[in-house]
């Protein structure tokens, strides 16, 4: 795949994002209706980001963009089809704060190849200074179709040695893998970008977790999760190369956090659950999720079934009423658990944990507000009385950014029991 980025386009598609911003002042991303992050289903364009900090005043944002995605045009007597796309970002110092600290664009003319890779990466430098914790948002748009993605991200730089100091890559083309979760027999190269007061460090270690984490409850029980045991299962070392890499390969299903100091809890944690994930295949993983809108004797007769695949789709049968009606039903069940995955995974995957819980049975919010450490759903219009909102908080966790927990309350009793009603009786609830 070739690409190039053509200085005077891109000084005109700067000009013009220029004066869109000038004519409307950025606004604090904490007032914005931020719904589109969850729905994956809407948008056209499925960019990919990572951050990664290079020293301790710059990093990089690293993309990765679906060629099939994007539209590949003729441009006038050329005899190629190309794509033409901007990716820009502004960069705040909080979701509170209209200040922006730095801004950036690049436009990427991508010539069609049938025989290439059909992802097209590359990355863009930014300043931000260490020990300082960031937002940005980065918009890209398919100049062909005139359509755009917008995506936000958290920019921790406050810690020497995050998780965003590490850099998880393939080890064919050496390309960043925008994922923290390996397959069985995949190889990856781990490398550390971090702040090392000893230089001659040439090691790295790894803390292997393997836990079984309770289903959440509902969200009118009254529940203190039990604290966790940082006491790990093993511990060993992977040697670092001279470019603080390390060659890594996870053999058993669970966690593995590694860090280059012990004494402290960060580092960069990778997962390794079912091979399919973030998707359900196998008769086996279409059980566990129907445990939130099923008995527990029927969860009991599914978990213990000879024939499991056969239980599994009696059951939605039973809820759909006919055929028909049971797979439209199934499938949009387990949709929501696949994108629960996608969203929310962290220590355990994404459908275990409490905002997972709320999407698979609840679906998309309506509205969707963000703050540092709190995430605000909303479904139903927002001023009315009949909307209903969840209010997770952001949970410090060495092993992931991405953990929260929800404030539950009694008074989510009623609309939890309609909503397992409504999938019982063979409509996906809140489906859209």
């Amino acid at each position: 795949m070739i690409f190039s980025v053509y200085k005077r386009i891109l000084f005109i598609f700067i000009i013009v994002v220029s004066i869109v911003s000038a004519c409307n002042p950025p606004s604090k991303l904490s007032n914005r209706n931020l719904s589109y992050s969850y729905k994956r289903n809407l948008n056209i364009l499925h960019p990919q980001f990572l951050i990664q900090h290079s020293d301790s005043n710059n990093s990089l944002l690293h993309f990765s963009l679906f060629t099939s995605e994007l539209l590949y045009v003729k441009q006038g007597e050329s005899k190629f089809f190309t794509a033409n796309v901007l990716v820009s970002y502004r960069l705040l110092p909080s979701y509170d704060s209209k200040q922006v600290i730095d801004t950036g664009s690049v436009v990427i003319i991508d010539k069609f190849d049938a025989e290439s890779n059909a992802l097209l990466n590359s990355k863009i430098s930014f300043k931000a200074k260490y020990p300082n914790n960031y937002v940005i948002e980065v918009v890209v748009t398919d100049i062909n179709r005139n359509i755009s993605s917008k995506t936000i991200l958290n920019v921790y730089k406050n810690d020497s040695q995050s998780a965003q100091y590490f850099l998880l890559c393939d080890t064919v083309y050496k390309q960043p893998l925008f994922r923290n979760v390996l397959k069985k027999d995949e190889y990856a190269y781990l490398t550390f970008k971090g702040m090392i007061p000893d230089k001659h460090i040439n090691k790295i270690y790894v803390r292997y977790y393997n836990r079984q984490f309770p289903f959440p409850p509902p969200p009118y029980s009254q529940y203190t999760p039990k604290p966790f045991d940082y006491k790990a299962d093993s511990l060993f070392v992977v040697p670092l190369d001279s470019n603080f890499s390390a060659k890594i390969n996870l053999k058993g299903l669970g966690f593995y956090h590694f860090q280059i100091d012990t004494t402290v809890k960060s580092g960069f944690t990778v997962y390794r659950f079912e091979e399919d994930f973030p998707y359900i295949n196998s008769a086996s993983q279409l059980i566990p999720p129907v445990r939130y809108i099923s008995t527990q004797q029927e969860f009991d007769e599914l978990k213990s079934a000879s024939n499991p695949k056969l239980a599994v789709d009696l059951f939605w049968e039973k809820n759909g009423t006919n055929r028909e009606r049971s797979r439209a039903l199934l499938k949009a069940y387990y949709n929501r658990v696949q994108e629960s995955n996608q969203y929310f995974t962290s220590y355990c995957e994404g459908w275990k944990t409490d905002r997972g819980i709320i999407y698979t049975i609840f679906g998309q919010p309506n509205t969707l507000y963000k703050q540092e450490n709190t995430e605000i759903w909303v479904y139903g219009e927002e001023a009315s009385y009949k909307s209903l909102s969840f209010v997770f908080v952001k949970v410090i966790n060495p092993f992931s950014e991405n953990d929260y927990q929800l404030n539950r309350m009694d008074l989510y009793r009623d609309e939890w029991n309609r909503a397992v009603d409504s999938w019982r009786t063979g409509r996906a609830y809140n489906e859209r």
